[in-house]
């Protein structure tokens, strides 16, 4: 059993309650930030998130590919079909952890799902390269794949910390005149490194894997990512930039997780700025649920993305 001790609602599926038992918190964010112990938690985390994939009940295949001088990682399925619309993926890990395989569970069932195959974006990791390095290097990619096909549509998914940089780069390629996405997907997005949504405070120790202690804890993982610089800087928390002119949004997130207020804030500056968003918030899910294949709602989440792509690939 894992430390979760909290009693979970009666409506939540048992495949969902089997797995909140077994789940184990993240490493504390001192010992991410101690030089001594990153290493091990760095392992721990990647080799957690490579356990997931076992949890996959279909075949795919995973290719290391460069792509702006960046590497990346390309995602296939039996279901996926080369030379269409794509699916451009910026995986989560606090900037500390994490790969494009290592968190191949959060992507592969949308494109098993979709019918599109994937790029995850290979960024550099905190400390060995802080802020800008991976906005740009993501900023690389999409315009190195826009330059080779305009005509292609690129739909942004990201989770967690990697959705950052995925509405931070939006923001940015709108301000330079570049093609902008046909639409993105939003999972667990955490977005402001003030830490200053409310479920900092109202939902903290209910998530099994994450602990925000107020919002101190977001705030010093922000400065890590970030040293020197203000935290209300949009280019750093996008959620403080100008939402004009975003393609339309799927936003997810579960009752447990700690940045619930996020995904609410993001919804709405959206609706605020007359945007397209679709906020979906699932009864007693955590952060990063998605990665569970064998959950019941994460199966059900994963249909509602896909539908989601399926509309924007029916769109003109």
């Amino acid at each position: 059993m894992g430390l979760f001790a909290k009693p979970v609602g009666a409506a939540v599926s048992d495949s969902a309650k089997e797995r909140i038992a077994m789940l184990q918190a993240y490493p504390t964010l001192d010992t991410w930030r101690n030089p001594l112990t990153r290493g091990l938690a760095r392992r721990l985390a990647n080799d957690t998130w490579m356990k997931t994939h076992e949890e996959l009940d279909f075949d795919f295949r995973l290719t290391d590919v460069e792509i702006g001088e960046v590497p990346c990682t390309r995602y296939e399925t039996t279901q996926t079909r080369p030379n269409g619309d794509l699916i451009l993926y910026l995986h989560g890990g606090g900037f500390l952890a994490g790969s494009p395989r290592a968190n191949a569970s959060m992507i592969l069932p949308a494109c098993e799902l979709s019918g599109l195959e994937a790029i995850g974006v290979d960024y550099s990791l905190v400390p060995e390269a802080r802020y800008p390095v991976a906005l740009d290097e993501v900023d690389a990619v999409y315009r190195s794949l826009v330059e080779q096909d305009p005509k292609r549509r690129i739909i942004m998914f990201s989770d967690s910390m990697g959705c950052v940089l995925n509405l931070a780069c939006q923001q940015r390629w709108r301000a330079d005149g570049v093609a902008m996405p046909a639409a993105s997907v939003f999972i667990s997005p955490i977005l402001d490194g003030k830490g200053g949504s409310d479920t900092h405070i109202t939902l903290d120790a209910f998530d099994p894997l994450l602990t925000s202690k107020g919002g101190r804890d977001v705030r010093k993982l922000f400065q890590f990512y970030a040293p020197d610089e203000d935290l209300g800087d949009p280019r750093i928390s996008p959620i403080y930039g100008d939402f004009t002119g975003l393609p339309p949004m799927l936003i997810h997130v579960g009752t447990r997780d700690v940045c619930l207020g996020d995904s609410a804030r993001l919804a709405e500056k959206m609706r605020l700025n007359h945007r397209q968003a679709t906020l979906r918030v699932f009864d007693g899910m955590f952060h990063l649920f998605h990665m569970h294949w064998s959950i019941e709602e994460t199966k059900n989440a994963f249909q509602d993305i896909a539908a989601f792509i399926g509309e924007i690939k029916g769109s003109p």
